[in-house]
């Protein structure tokens, strides 16, 4: 069958079939040898968490400045004296300016009196515990019930996780992606007859503005009163800054774009730390006009593909599939996502886990060995131009940093830096568009009866007779 013709059934099948069976029904898968999984967990996540904690103490110079919550801190520390200079100075160690909602700032302004100090090991802690929330939260919407083997497995896969190089830059930033993915996961991890589900996703939203995808995605999968209890929830958000900041958030919310322009004069589009559909744009040509019109085409495209997926996967019963698909959509079309902002490897590393476990075929466990190298972070002493250099600190660089970065060294890569350089967006789009076509091509959308913890179906699809078997 063709590609539009795919297309155009699948989004019939979402327009005309009957409603979805409600998510979080049922959970009845489980692990083997539970008590023997959860002491290797326990031994695994205390290895890495030590050797974390090692390894930024020595290097502490580097992985303890946290320079993103200086920036947080620094500017809600200034609403003190007035709320004017929020969004029109520069903070922290690289004076950069504060471009989050107005409600962002209210919840940091809570953590304001523990001091800048005290701040960073909140942060962290935080930022660890909801690590592992994200890891439990991704078993439980697979379908696995509550066990010691559950909170094995969970520890196990933190301490793997805890090694990918947008966690470990986020816990060197002082960033708030593990904390706002924890609140996106066990909000969209409940069952679709909770009547507060969705207000993970609005507050999510009302503190960085690209959750509100997720309202569409609500949406998309007939869960109506989900959704708009997410905008309720974002646009009390909104309510709330105009209410205790109403000088910042008429500021904000008049001027947004503007604003948000405001980080590219620090930190260029362009620049190789981000990953996202328009920084490969701006690396590759001169004109921004036309980097910009390429950018809107290549996102519009995406969007239509790869949300008809996420929820034709989320009807059938494969909901963590689903929010995967939206996660990695909104790094992908964001005009800035940073390599820290790729946290989503996390919950997409469990799904391919759960796979390789449960088909115990061969190709699952090398695209899954493949996956965590790739996004793994490894210990390097790396130059501006991706070189060794002995003289630097040893840090958790990713592939993508072996080639020039910074001072518009990007604009001069050649065929291999492009490519190595680009490689995240190149193998996260890859990924997506295969998932997502693999998705629109052999699932059936409006679900089968099994809920969110149905088998989900393998990217190539099955021989008849194993399918005959495994639906007896």
């Amino acid at each position: 069958m063709s590609f539009p013709r795919v297309l155009v059934t699948s989004c019939r099948e979402l327009c005309t079939r009957a409603p979805r069976t409600p998510y979080g029904t049922h959970r009845d898968k489980t692990f083997g040898n539970q008590q023997r999984l959860l002491r290797i967990g326990i031994a695994a996540a205390v290895l890495a968490l030590a050797v974390w904690g090692i390894w930024a103490y020595l290097q502490r110079t580097v992985m303890w400045n946290m320079l993103d919550l200086s920036v947080y801190y620094n500017a809600v520390d200034s609403l003190k004296d007035n709320q004017d200079a929020l969004y029109t100075s520069n903070f922290g160690t690289w004076k950069l300016p504060f471009i989050y909602p107005p409600f962002s700032a209210l919840t940091f302004f809570g953590l304001v009196p523990m001091g800048f100090a005290g701040l960073k090991w909140f942060m962290t802690v935080t930022s660890l515990l909801a690590l592992a929330a994200v890891v439990w939260t991704s078993w439980g919407m697979l379908g696995y019930r509550r066990s010691a083997g559950r909170a094995g497995a969970t520890l196990a896969t933190f301490a793997v996780v805890l090694w990918f190089e947008p966690v470990v830059w986020t816990l060197e930033w002082g960033q708030v992606n593990l904390a706002l993915l924890a609140v996106l996961m066990f909000d969209l991890g409940q069952p679709d007859t909770r009547r507060w589900k969705g207000v993970g996703v609005g507050l999510a939203a009302g503190f960085k503005l690209t959750p509100l995808i997720f309202i569409v995605y609500l949406a998309m999968t007939r869960r109506f009163r989900a959704a708009g209890v997410a905008l309720g929830t974002f646009l009390g958000t909104i309510g709330l800054g105009f209410v205790l900041l109403p000088s910042a958030s008429a500021k904000y919310w008049s001027d947004i774009a503007e604003i948000n322009n405001r980080v590219s004069e620090q930190l260029p589009v362009g620049t190789l730390n981000n990953q996202s559909v328009q920084g490969m744009f701006r690396r590759m040509l001169d004109s921004e006009s036309l980097s910009s019109m390429l950018w809107l085409l290549c996102c519009a495209a995406l969007a239509i593909l790869v949300m008809v997926a996420a929820a034709k996967a989320s009807l059938a019963g494969q909901e963590l599939l689903g929010v995967v698909l939206v996660g990695v959509l909104s790094l992908l079309v964001s005009p800035i996502s940073w390599s820290h902002h790729w946290v989503w490897v996390v919950p997409a590393f469990v799904l391919l886990l759960h796979h390789a476990l449960r088909l115990r075929r061969r190709m699952w466990w090398y695209a899954t060995a493949a996956f965590l190298a790739f996004y793994g972070t490894w210990p390097l002493s790396l130059d501006v131009n991706g070189h060794w250099d002995g003289g630097q600190k040893l840090q958790p660089w990713g592939l993508i940093w072996l080639v020039p970065r910074d001072g518009k060294r990007e604009n001069r890569w050649n065929v291999w830096q492009y490519f190595v350089g680009n490689s995240y967006l190149f193998v996260g789009i890859a990924l997506t568009v295969l998932v997502a076509w693999s998705v629109l091509r052999t699932t059936a959308a409006a679900g089968t009866g099994a809920g969110a913890e149905a088998e989900p179906a393998d990217v190539a699809p099955r021989p008849r007779a194993e399918k005959v078997a495994a639906e007896s």
